[in-house]
């Protein structure tokens, strides 16, 4: 299966995309629906849409920051 090449400046910045895209989806929800007075199904499912997205954000943020720091470690741990 072939990867997607995504240049470095957008791969570091794809994780923090995630979390903004999903912080807006949720406060436009919120705002819609304070709006419109409806805090029906659509309300719920674009709060769990962004909360999703929010989640997978911080998942990709964490999991970089450990490996970085592990294999910092490692590195220094060589020589």
């Amino acid at each position: 299966m072939r990867r997607l090449w995504w240049p470095e400046s957008l791969y570091e910045l794809r994780p923090y995309g995630a979390l903004a895209i999903g912080a807006l989806a949720g406060t436009l929800a919120a705002l819609r629906s304070w709006a419109v007075g409806d805090w029906g199904v659509a309300f719920a499912v674009s709060l769990l849409l962004g909360s999703a997205v929010i989640v997978y954000g911080g998942a990709v943020l964490q999991m970089r920051f450990e490996y970085r720091r592990r294999s910092r470690w490692n590195r220094e741990r060589r020589y």
